[in-house]
């Protein structure tokens, strides 16, 4: 199969790579990366001389001169990404990055008979309101979530009615912050990135430290399984072995178990024939003494409930929300703001009447609008009691 890779030069975009470096029977046809012009160029040459573009005008000038005589084409422009993607020389595409930059793509996608392996939750999230109707992301047999929660969600229900079906649990565990006892105020970017258990990027690392990641998984889990917010709900699981469980009417409970790694789920995701090393994601049962379960607290996860409550509430809101967490996001990793600042601030920017998106250009508008909403209020944030 020839696939191409979007956001190759990120956390999971490497996992994904070394996977398919195992895979013979899988090419790469295309990497893309935002700004890492060096790494990708290295990855360019791990593979059979793939295509490659970087997002950043400059990055991507630079690789075409230190490219220049190589087999190594250096594509000049989303358009043209889009072209070798949509057409005849690509049969699937993985989604491995964060934001909704490339979503235009992912709908058109929709129409063909590519395989999809989406990590990237804010486009799905962002789009919720228009994965209805004849792209209901339910309904594609093509699309492949690479989220180890959804992953485990779908292989625990693909053999059950859903009528069988009282509740879904996703997992998460709990963050960085989960026992903190300190003041909120403390907390520092380089604290919030070090996740306990997971190996992942900037932005999903502090997503997850203040559960906001969980709460945009609960609204992927509605659009790609069609289960209504009453039936999914949320469990903090420290120890990250349990990454999904379904309770059935029947009153008994499945649970999927597995090392916390990503390349155990992407290698299950890819279907591969090639062998698959179990010995390396073997389960060792003696070093797991305890499983601890609990729900997320209110007043310390209020990020959580606040996106949770935003894809129940649907229209515009899930695509504003995405935007404007971006902005808060990018305001801690850079101190101008404390970690406690995040949910206020985002509550704070819900207060806003919006309409529900149509088209793909909405989407994009509304995110841009929710961003400039927080970023405003970012600048503004000595008068507000936060």
């Amino acid at each position: 199969m020839r696939v191409a890779i979007i956001g190759s030069t990120g956390c999971l975009g490497e996992q994904i790579c070394h996977v398919l470096s195992t895979c013979p029977e899988f090419e790469v046809r295309l990497l893309v990366a935002n700004i890492n012009r060096e790494k990708l160029i290295r990855q360019a040459y791990c593979f059979k001389n793939p295509s490659i573009y970087l997002v950043n005008p400059d990055a991507n000038f630079r690789a075409a001169l230190d490219l220049k005589g190589s087999e190594i084409q250096v594509l000049k422009s989303h358009d043209a990404v889009r072209e070798m993607i949509l057409g005849d020389s690509v049969d699937g595409v993985f989604f491995a990055l964060s934001g909704i930059d490339w979503i235009d793509l992912f709908w058109d996608l929709l129409t063909t008979k590519k395989t999809i392996w989406i990590a990237t939750k804010e486009i799905i999230v962002a789009g919720s309101e228009l994965w209805k109707g004849e792209r209901d992301l339910s309904q594609h047999q093509n699309i492949i979530a690479l989220d180890s929660e959804h992953h485990a969600l779908h292989q625990l229900i693909q053999k059950h009615n859903k009528k069988d079906i009282a509740k879904v649990y996703l997992t998460a565990s709990g963050g960085a912050f989960y026992e903190w006892q300190g003041d909120l105020n403390e907390i520092t970017p380089e604290m919030a990135l070090s996740h306990p258990n997971w190996k992942m990027g900037t932005k999903i690392t502090v997503d997850s430290a203040n559960l906001i990641n969980k709460g945009l998984e609960v609204i992927e889990a509605n659009c790609l399984f069609n289960f209504p917010y009453s039936q999914i709900d949320v469990l903090i699981q420290r120890e990250s072995v349990i990454h999904a469980l379904v309770e059935r009417q029947d009153g008994f409970i499945m649970a999927l178990l597995s090392k916390p790694d990503m390349k155990s789920v992407i290698r299950h995701a890819l279907k591969s024939e090639g062998h698959f090393p179990w010995e390396e994601y073997k389960f060792d049962f003696t070093q797991l003494h305890e499983l601890h379960f609990d729900y997320p607290v209110p007043d310390r996860f209020q990020g959580f409930y606040l996106a949770v409550k935003v894809g129940q509430l649907g229209g515009g809101y899930p695509v504003f929300f995405c935007g404007a967490n971006e902005a808060c996001v990018q305001a801690f990793l850079s101190h101008r703001i404390g970690f406690n600042h995040i949910p206020i601030l985002l509550e704070k920017t819900l207060e806003v009447t919006l309409s529900k998106p149509q088209t793909v250009s909405d989407v994009l508008e509304i995110y841009n609008h929710g961003y400039r909403t927080a970023k405003n209020l970012i600048q503004q944030r000595r008068s507000l009691k936060c």
